[in-house]
């Protein structure tokens, strides 16, 4: 029994409509002519529809469709899969070129998929095939990314300076931290510098009380420590690239300095694995994102200056907000457990 083009076009609108009930309204969602990436969820959906022939059994025709269906989404995934942007300068297609490990892991990934709509009327079958972008995924591209450029950076190793990173008239620059009746008072707390980051603060803030007025120095740590306290214990970390139309959509998106040092993710975070899920998630709306519970309850939440030159995968954030990021144990810790996330525009 032949089947005309206008049942075929009413499935097709049928299988988007499957595809876009099982995302959010609120979901970034890039539509594909197979299916559709949801970068939200982490989640590829691809479609598939098929009839059987028309010489076989009545009891069998149900069957033999769904099968057909099966196979034309395996062929939309894996196209669509291939296409996934990974970095800037990387997708997909290029790492099974280069790999025949990475080549035999994404056709089993494929071939795992799970089906998570099937639907057959007027002897068509239509289905829906989903595979995430977690996991198994994350491990199977992230060691090449890493192996295609993205060198872990000493942003986070540099001796830590962040008490002049929001005070930008501070010249450094500084005092004797003791004066001499206070440094021959028996009663008097020591300091004991027992670490290189110690030793670059404390000469940093000697360099400061030499070229300013003592009580000005004062002042000027005073709302660096007030600054800090009502700015710790951050739970994640919260990207708003919103207003940067350019960027680019990708599984591992960079986010560097304005000198191009990649800030996060390091080659170290994706070559070890410590990141088994997607570095980031993304949202199109700041508050919805604040509550998220990948980032909540209490993100810190960077505007991104734009992209790093040609790289629309690269956001570029402020030398203030990296020096927040390297000062902060529970930032750090943020970033190493995956809790970013990036708002875009819509």
């Amino acid at each position: 029994m032949k089947k005309s083009s206008t049942t075929v076009l009413t499935l097709l609108t049928l299988c988007s409509s499957l595809l876009l009930g099982s995302a959010s309204a609120d979901d970034v969602v890039q539509q594909q002519a197979g299916g559709q990436i949801n970068w939200s969820t982490g989640v590829i959906s691809a479609y598939g529809y098929g009839v059987a022939p028309d010489d076989v059994p009545l009891v069998k025709q149900r069957l033999l469709a769904r099968r057909a269906a099966q196979l034309d989404a395996y062929r939309n995934l894996a196209e669509m899969v291939r296409g996934v942007r990974v970095t800037s300068e990387t997708v997909v297609e290029q790492m099974v070129t280069q790999s025949d490990t990475v080549k035999t892991s994404l056709e089993a990934m494929i071939k795992g998929a799970a089906m998570t709509a099937d639907h057959y009327q007027n002897d068509i079958a239509t289905v829906t095939m989903t595979m995430s972008m977690d996991g198994r995924f994350i491990q199977m591209i992230a060691p090449q990314a890493a192996k295609a450029g993205m060198g872990a950076t000493a942003w986070y190793q540099a001796p830590v300076d962040w008490v002049l990173a929001s005070t930008s008239n501070i010249r450094l620059p500084a005092l004797t931290l003791f004066p001499q009746a206070m440094a021959s008072d028996s009663t008097q707390q020591v300091l004991v510098i027992d670490n290189p980051n110690q030793l670059e603060l404390v000469k940093n803030i000697t360099q400061m009380l030499r070229a300013q007025p003592q009580q000005q120095v004062i002042a000027q740590l005073e709302q660096q420590i007030e600054f800090y306290e009502s700015n710790s214990n951050f739970t994640g970390v919260l990207i708003d690239a919103s207003q940067v139309g350019a960027f680019e959509l990708a599984t591992i998106p960079r986010i560097r300095n304005k000198n191009g040092d990649i800030i996060y993710p390091n080659s170290d975070d994706l070559a070890d694995g410590n990141i088994s899920r997607r570095p980031v998630s993304y949202d199109f709306d700041v508050g919805d994102a604040v509550r998220n519970s990948r980032i909540a309850v209490k993100p810190l939440i960077i505007p991104a200056e734009g992209i790093y030159k040609s790289r629309n995968s690269d956001l570029v954030i402020s030398d203030q907000a990296v020096a927040l990021l390297k000062s902060q144990q529970t930032l750090l810790k943020a970033l190493g457990n995956a809790e970013v996330m990036i708002v875009v525009a819509r």
